[in-house]
């Protein structure tokens, strides 16, 4: 298994169509950071390419930088002291910033998340058989991969577990729009719009219903799924979703960032580009959300090379 690596080339998607890649790098690079604009450097070092078409060669972090070290058996990515204060300081910056501009995005990376699609499911399909549940205990990514399933079959999605219910209609005719919708025990119900084709809402259903299996209000998950429905496999946004979780300090005075944490979020967000067809990069390049992820990962990392 390939350690954990800092990548050296940012945002370097290897597509068959160049300009839609710069398309959308130009598009990350191009926001101003939510602290302070311009601040992020770029070229050899920096650990940022504005070109974007140098593929393919992800380096570990203390090959473009004398700040870091990796330990070659666990991944660890340990910082040097100043290091530290300087990516600790943006980050602080970052999150003041979205608080402003991005509430939502804010609250999910001050928020430690999980979704471990191995783990046992906490919820159970409605109506399932009772001798299926009993002889095999279900886990979350199953639960996911049914929920897909079902509505790529037409079928209705329907979940139950101690925190409610979820249901999902699968879109008339396959085409169009339907909803999710969340029912908290004795609460409100919480309605969640899904717009695309059949696949990309099915596609939303499968994170939605791993984000219910394992415990995680669909409000929480509300961003991810809006990226699902842009084609996005929920696969790959469950690693993204995991590792941006909590990553940032609401106060200065919290727990330093995680800087191994860190590299998994620019792993995982690299490998949605480099995964992720043309029509996909679009749809990514002019979601907000996205956009700013990608801008604010950016500016922790290059906070590392002070």
């Amino acid at each position: 298994m390939d350690k954990l690596k800092l990548t050296g080339r940012w945002l370097q998607p290897q597509r068959p169509c160049p300009f839609l890649i710069l398309t959308l790098v130009g598009s990350i690079l191009a926001i101003a950071s939510p602290a302070h604009s311009g601040s992020a450097p770029s070229g050899a070092g920096s650990g940022v390419n504005p070109s974007g078409i140098n593929q393919g060669q992800e380096q570990r972090i203390e090959s473009t930088t004398p700040n870091a070290t990796v330990n070659s058996t666990t991944g660890e990515v340990v910082l040097t002291a100043t290091a530290q204060q300087s990516l600790n300081q943006s980050a602080t910056e970052v999150f003041q910033g979205l608080q402003s501009n991005n509430l939502s995005l804010a609250r999910l990376l001050a928020i430690p998340v999980e979704i471990d699609l191995s783990d046992p499911s906490l919820a159970e399909p409605i109506d399932i058989v009772a001798d299926v549940a009993e002889a095999k205990e279900t886990t979350i990514g199953e639960i996911a991969a049914m929920a897909e399933a079902a509505i790529n079959a037409g079928s209705r999605v329907a979940l139950t577990s101690a925190q409610g219910t979820l249901n999902i209609e699968p879109p008339t005719n396959g085409i169009g729009g339907t909803s999710a919708v969340f029912v908290p025990g004795g609460g409100t119900p919480v309605v969640i719009p899904l717009s695309g084709t059949q696949g990309q809402i099915a596609n939303a259903a499968g994170f939605l219903a791993a984000a219910f299996a394992a415990s995680i209000p669909p409000a929480q998950a509300d961003l991810f799924t809006t990226l699902a429905l842009s084609g996005v496999d929920y696969n790959s946004l469950v690693p993204l979703f995991n590792a941006v979780g909590g990553l940032l300090p609401q106060t200065s005075d919290a727990i330093a960032v995680n800087p191994t944490q860190l590299e998994a979020a620019i792993q995982a967000y690299n490998r949605i580009l480099n995964s992720s067809d043309a029509d996909t990069l679009t749809t990514l390049g002019a979601n907000q959300d996205f956009v700013a992820l990608g801008r604010s990962l950016q500016q922790l990392r290059a906070a590392i090379d002070l």
